[in-house]
């Protein structure tokens, strides 16, 4: 995923991510289909390398890296999109250090 998501976007996906059992399932199943639901639009061209996850981080990991998740993710960071599993599992914020 190449384009940096709305500020607006993010904040919900980081929300969702943190509390929504429901929206965490249909964001590991896909993730192109969650981003959707929340108003971003991927071009099937498009990866989402930086999207996928064996395991997804908990709730408290999403909640916790959340400033450094949002920063990734609305571009304001050098390397912005391209970090490989921000959202895997086992502190995500440590990977974006």
């Amino acid at each position: 995923m190449k384009k940096p998501l709305d500020p607006a976007v993010a904040n919900e996906l980081l929300d969702r991510l943190a509390s929504d059992d429901a929206f965490r399932d249909l964001f590991s199943s896909d993730p192109r289909a969650a981003l959707s639901s929340l108003g971003h639009e991927v071009s099937a061209e498009e990866t989402l390398a930086c999207m996928r996850t064996n395991v997804l981080a908990s709730k408290d990991e999403i909640a916790s890296a959340r400033d450094a998740l949002r920063t990734r993710l609305t571009g304001h960071a050098t390397g912005a999109m391209t970090v490989i599993f921000s959202f895997e599992a086992g502190a995500p914020d440590k990977r974006l250090a």
